[in-house]
């Protein structure tokens, strides 16, 4: 075989493995972007996106038991990217109306404004503890701190989410 066939036979391993990978990773990662996102139109996009940017790099993974892992922490920080600009826009659009109340109870907002206080790595450890049933210590590795201090995220988050969304049940 020559060199110009080697280097297709290559491209083609490395397109079967990157289909595979959307068929097996799609429905864990679309579970942690709406996690995240709560709206599911917006956690299809995170999800294409994350597989666009892996098909540009897919080939130089070398190791294929971190592609996963690498998948998840790319949906993360995409789907956090997306609820950033929302949030954004939804600031904006409440300054222009006024009416913050009236706007959050209608779309819903309580969770999300929780989630908001929360900080990136305590949104990445909800979304991978609970959504997509990772272990504590796997949440670990994924998001690069110690269990312990996923461990920590985690407490501080709930300890947060509670609070906050006990204040608003509670008409506060």
């Amino acid at each position: 075989m020559d060199v110009l066939g080697a280097a297709v036979t290559t491209e083609r391993a490395t397109a079967l493995d990157f289909e595979q990978a959307v068929h097996s990773e799609g429905p864990r990662l679309f579970g942690l972007s709406l996690a995240v996102l709560g709206r599911p139109e917006l956690a299809e996009e995170a999800v294409q996106e994350t597989f666009e940017r892996a098909w540009k790099v897919w080939g130089t993974l070398d190791d294929p038991d971190k592609r996963r892992a690498w998948l998840a922490r790319v949906c993360i920080n995409r789907s956090l990217d997306v609820r950033r600009y929302l949030t954004r826009r939804l600031r904006l659009a409440f300054q222009r109306d006024g009416d913050h109340q009236v706007a959050s109870a209608e779309l819903g907002l309580d969770l999300g404004r929780a989630m908001e206080r929360l900080s990136r790595r305590q949104r990445a450890i909800i979304g991978l503890h609970y959504a997509c049933g990772y272990s504590l210590d796997e949440c670990a590795a994924m998001i690069g701190c110690q269990p312990g201090t996923a461990r920590s995220h985690l407490a501080r988050a709930l300890a947060t989410l509670r609070a906050q969304l006990g204040d608003t049940r509670h008409g506060s």
